[in-house]
């Protein structure tokens, strides 16, 4: 059996290798003796005649045996990969071979030996596990708080996912604490609000919210906070770009058609569908002619920084103050 584990989620690929190898162990090898881990502790490379030679060994006491191998695609070059698409054929029916991969869904499944061992391979599984939607990390996150024993009142729970985004590492970590902290009573917002520091990510997406809503204390206050907790001008500065040319690339779409889905804006502009839901949300609130300015503005800083007759500071104050106007 080869079982191949993948995609840009590692925390639920991860929990699906775990609960694979829990029940491994229960069902055949309570002892441990037949389960085999790539990379070792103690060397993070992946020598093919190694793994191989795990994978076709007898289990020794047990009718099964387990290989599990994290990031195999490191280890196939051109030079070997006949040799592992071969070699991996040849695994016996006492063998389950687990391969972990962090590789994103789509590149992982154009990959040739994924390809090849889908096709010839006997009894072969695939689990991917891509980046969630705004409606599926919603889901996850509501049934994960009910698995440890807690609820999540509606606000709380956006106001979660705009700080932590799709980060699944972080959001188990954050659920974990805020449940512990609620003891039993529903997550609100106010304990969102004091216990989940928001991303840099999001505070942009906050700030130019205010700026949009032409709240201009509080967008003025935002950036305030932001260089007070550290933030580097140039990176501010970086992530407004950023942040203008996706709203830009949006506005422009919706210019054509007003009821452009986030689908269609992601795959247009290159983000997310969650990070493309709140960039349309946002795209909204200006017009065409002064995204195109603010634009314009960042790319004459940008060129005026590279020569030393501006700063990052400039840039970032001048033109959050030109889209408040």
């Amino acid at each position: 059996m080869i079982i191949f584990v993948y995609g840009e989620d590692a925390y639920r690929a991860q929990e699906k290798v775990r609960t694979l190898r829990e029940a491994f162990v229960k069902k055949f090898d309570p002892t441990g003796l037949n389960l085999s881990l790539f990379p070792a502790a103690d060397t993070q490379e992946l020598d093919l005649g190694t793994i191989l030679q795990a994978a076709r060994s007898l289990p020794f006491l047990s009718s099964r045996r387990c290989v599990v191998v994290r990031d195999l695609l490191d280890a196939v070059r051109k030079d070997n990969q006949a040799l592992w698409e071969e070699g991996l054929l040849k695994i016996p029916d006492t063998t389950i071979f687990i391969a972990v991969d962090s590789l994103d869904v789509k590149a992982m499944e154009k990959h040739r030996l994924f390809k090849h061992v889908k096709e010839h391979g006997k009894d072969v599984h695939a689990y991917p596990f891509p980046e969630f939607s705004p409606d599926e990390v919603n889901r996850w996150v509501t049934t994960h708080v009910s698995e440890h024993g807690g609820s999540i009142a509606p606000d709380a729970l956006r106001l979660l996912v705009e700080r932590v985004g799709t980060d699944t590492w972080q959001l188990s970590q954050e659920i974990s604490k805020l449940t512990a902290f609620a003891q039993k009573q529903p997550i609100t917002n106010a304990m969102v609000q004091t216990m989940v520091a928001p991303s840099f990510e999001g505070e942009i997406f906050a700030l130019m919210d205010a700026v949009g809503q032409k709240r201009t204390g509080e967008a003025l206050k935002k950036l305030q906070v932001e260089r007070a907790a550290g933030a580097n001008d140039m990176y501010l500065f970086t992530m407004l770009t950023r942040q203008v040319r996706l709203l830009l690339g949006a506005r422009s779409l919706l210019e054509i058609n007003p009821r452009v889905s986030s689908q269609e804006v992601a795959q247009e502009i290159g983000v997310h569908p969650f990070v493309a839901g709140k960039v349309l949300g946002q795209a909204r609130a200006y017009t065409i002619d002064v995204l195109r300015e603010a634009h314009q503005a960042l790319f004459h800083f940008d060129a005026a920084m590279k020569s030393g007759q501006a700063s990052a500071e400039e840039g970032v104050d001048i033109v959050t103050t030109q889209l408040l106007q």
